[in-house]
């Protein structure tokens, strides 16, 4: 485990060794293993058992699509919620967190109505459909609703291990909210049913390296499970 300026260095240089990596698939390798992260967590017992689901919004390119994901989810009757990034507040509802540093804005997850729902989504700046700002405070938040507490998280990264590492894009938006999460969780433990939810990395080939290879800090948190897009199922 590195630490200071050592790490953020070794982070940075690992993703830009992945992000060149990542632009050389094309894109009948990114369907074929996307397929098959998603027909692997479709089964898993994990994901069929779970009722409140969060999954990422993927990119147009360079990593797994979880579109897929959305339809199933949604046609099987559960909860979905999705990734809204907004502007950090100048007073943080959540104070005294010592497990990851407030990122440049908070990340919230906020309910999936319905697939014309999810089909109105604009896309960003980075191609990725993004919730509509006007449709906020239609949408329940996982972290205030005492009954929409997740059960499962489906997780991006740049780069992941063996050892259940996982390396981010560098904004610290997921550590941040699991450790905000986390802090409910200890705060009302009874509602949220005393544990925090299963998280789910989806990886593909080139994404995926040997133990060791991502560097982390006590502020990362382990992934439970990796699936990659050349058919590994790793569980922690």
């Amino acid at each position: 485990m590195a630490s200071g300026s050592v790490l953020t260095l070794a982070k940075r240089n690992l993703r830009t060794a992945v992000k060149k990596t990542l632009s050389t698939v094309s894109a009948d390798s990114l369907a074929v293993q996307s397929q098959m992260c998603i027909e692997t967590l479709l089964s898993l017992p994990e994901y069929q058992s779970s009722r409140r689901v969060s999954v990422f919004l993927s990119m147009p390119a360079k990593e797994i699509d979880t579109s897929r994901i959305v339809e199933d989810g949604l046609e099987s009757g559960k909860q979905l919620y999705v990734p809204y990034i907004h502007r950090q507040p100048t007073q943080p509802t959540f104070s005294g967190l010592t497990s990851a540093s407030p990122p440049p804005s908070l990340m919230d997850m906020l309910s999936l109505h319905s697939l014309a729902d999810y089909q109105s989504f604009k896309p960003d700046n980075w191609g990725i459909p993004t919730i509509p700002s006007d449709s906020i405070s239609a949408r329940r938040n996982c972290l205030e609703d005492e009954d929409s507490g997740l059960d499962l998280i489906v997780m991006p990264g740049v780069a992941f291990d063996e050892g259940f590492k996982r390396l981010g894009h560098g904004k610290g938006y997921y550590d941040y909210f699991l450790a905000r999460y986390e802090q409910v969780l200890n705060r009302d433990g009874v509602k949220r049913k005393g544990r925090m939810p299963i998280l789910v990395a989806l990886a593909l080939k080139e994404q995926l390296f040997e133990d060791g290879t991502v560097p982390v800090d006590v502020s990362d948190w382990p992934m439970d499970l990796i699936i990659s897009g050349d058919g590994r199922l790793l569980r922690r």
